[in-house]
């Protein structure tokens, strides 16, 4: 049977949203725009919306408009329960993607810009321990939860160790400590985690898909690998967590001057 304009369209806006062009909770553009964007009518639209709230992929609200499904779960980061884990994000599970996936939760690694090999600049630099002209790979991307988004990552790492990605991370999802160890006999060991808690700039707000006066956690993280006797910093990130979605655990050892 041939494709109807209604199954053409359903089809174009299902790809949008499975690939997080349109994230949970946000409002899809107005009938009349998207029919002159795909060129059909309004009703061909609203038809086909009708269909994907039939498929619980958007909820359609009266005189306000469609909205792609809201689903999601606080992530933990670090240890659910006690015994608590002292690390973040990196420690217990090396992964949120696959600990958001064995919850049987949809993800998404929806890259922002390509990775790409750049200078690293003043701040990288400083970050990095290196030259602002070394160069260094950068990986710019947005975590998506049931197509919620859940975080910004901006990583940067030594080209020199990780370049030979540069184009490659966008098409796969390559575990990059998994890769380290395999193919750099690299293994990642030790953490160093920084938290703030401040207002999103615009861009953030609107990657993250919340209002201006809604708070998010910055995490600057460092990451060392060892190699025999040799430690070497492999990266660093700067990861904006929607904070609404986010919880941290943390446990730590009392010293015994404390109850003297």
């Amino acid at each position: 049977m041939a494709k109807t304009k209604i199954d053409e369209v359903v089809e174009v806006l299902r790809r949008r949203i499975n690939d997080g062009v349109y994230t949970s909770g946000q409002r899809l553009p107005a009938e009349r725009d998207l029919g002159d964007e795909l060129g059909v009518s309004r009703a061909t639209i609203r038809n086909a919306l009708i269909r994907l709230q039939s498929e619980n992929l958007v909820d359609i609200a009266p005189r306000s408009g469609a909205f792609v499904q809201s689903v999601a779960e606080k992530a933990t980061i670090g240890s659910p329960s006690l015994p608590m884990t002292e690390g973040f994000g990196v420690k217990r599970t090396g992964s949120f993607i696959r600990a958001m996936e064995s919850k049987g939760y949809s993800t998404l690694i929806r890259y922002i810009e390509p990775s790409s090999i750049v200078s690293a600049g003043t701040d990288i630099g400083e970050k990095l321990g290196i030259s602002p002209d070394d160069e260094v790979l950068r990986r710019y991307r947005i975590h998506l939860v049931s197509r919620k988004p859940y975080r910004i990552i901006d990583s940067y790492h030594p080209a020199s160790i990780l370049g030979e990605l540069a184009g490659k991370l966008e098409d796969q999802y390559i575990p990059i400590f998994k890769w380290l160890r395999e193919n750099k006999g690299l293994v990642p060991k030790q953490v160093f985690e920084k938290l703030n808690i401040r207002m999103p700039s615009q861009e953030e707000a609107k990657l993250l898909n919340i209002g201006r006066n809604q708070s998010v956690i910055e995490m600057d993280r460092w990451v060392w690998a060892v190699e025999e006797e040799k430690r070497s910093l492999i990266e660093y990130s700067r990861i904006i967590f929607n904070s609404s979605l986010h919880e941290f655990t943390y446990a730590y050892e009392l010293d015994e001057n404390a109850s003297r």
